[in-house]
């Protein structure tokens, strides 16, 4: 599967000025001096939008350390803080939330809720067929947070599937819904969450036995709770039996927006602007950025 191509705004501006040039070199027998090649086009649409206003509007889900809401009222996050860099050099320099549950950010950005999406989402087909992925910035493990000292003895997906007596939360909208659908968890054990705050609670109250999510959310959630740990972290395996390599990216509805975003991303992510604010979160390291920079969207659609 691939996602939608055609043709951009400044790619359709280029060609009609080339078109003009042409006219006038006919009717006067030179033309004007062709812009320097390194000269950025003229920004349209969404973008000349947000970067008249010099703001921008973010979907995040709270999820700490993905993209969420400070104690200061300030956006912020692995995703806020690259797309913060990023929109900073297309000139757009303030950053505002909506906070939503994971599960409807897509439906929230297709409604204009927001303008893209700063949640470290990670990139499938089914996702790219809904919105405009750019390519991906880090990439990460998952794990399951448990009771302090694993009394069930789980170390992945195929723990749950062992053990019928075990109950796992879920986050509506997560990948790790297809995770566990993929690794034959049945649903009886499942129960779908609307937020991330909700499965904890869940899991503190003994309502539940595991909670799954990425390897840095479960980190971070154990960390500030009472009573619970994370198994070591692990890769999911798909339907196909292959390993998954779990990476996010930033999402759009807007495609010029995505390609003007993803130029700036891409150079950040060669010269090490990427590597230094990710790894600046204790919970992710030079090889989680290291393994995104190897790849791009089209590595995700197929």
């Amino acid at each position: 599967m691939n996602g939608p191509k055609k043709m951009t705004r400044w790619l359709r501006a280029t060609a009609a000025f080339a078109a003009l040039a042409l006219v006038a070199v006919a009717c006067n027998g030179a033309a004007d001096e062709p812009a320097p090649a390194d000269e950025a086009p003229e920004a349209t649409g969404l973008l000349a939008d947000l970067q008249e206003q010099g703001s921008v509007t973010v979907g995040v889900a709270n999820e700490v350390p993905f993209g969420y809401v400070d104690d200061d009222g300030e956006v912020t996050g692995i995703a806020p803080d690259v797309a913060r860099a990023v929109l900073a050099e297309l000139g757009i320099d303030e950053m505002n939330a909506e906070v939503v549950e994971f599960g409807e950010l897509i439906g929230g950005l297709q409604a204009g809720q927001f303008d893209m999406i700063t949640a470290g989402m990670y990139i499938n087909p089914e996702r790219a067929e809904q919105i405009f992925f750019s390519d991906p910035d880090y990439c990460i493990a998952e794990s399951l947070a448990v009771e302090e000292g694993n009394p069930l003895g789980i170390v992945d997906y195929q723990s749950l599937v062992e053990n019928p007596d075990i109950t796992v939360a879920v986050a509506t909208g997560t990948v790790e819904v297809g995770y566990l659908e993929d690794a034959g968890v049945p649903d009886a054990q499942v129960e779908v969450f609307g937020d991330i705050d909700g499965m904890y609670r869940a899991l503190e109250a003994g309502e539940v036995d595991a909670v799954t999510g990425t390897a840095a959310t479960v980190a971070t959630q154990v960390a500030a709770r009472d009573g619970m740990e994370g198994v070591e972290p692990f890769f999911p395996i798909d339907a196909d039996g292959n390993e998954v390599f779990p990476c996010g990216g930033h999402g759009f509805a807007d495609e010029d927006f995505r390609d003007a975003f993803n130029e700036v991303l891409n150079r950040f992510r060669e010269d090490g602007t990427t590597m230094e604010i990710i790894t600046a979160y204790d919970l992710f390291s030079e090889e989680d950025v290291e393994l995104a920079n190897t790849l791009t969207l089209e590595d995700f659609l197929n």
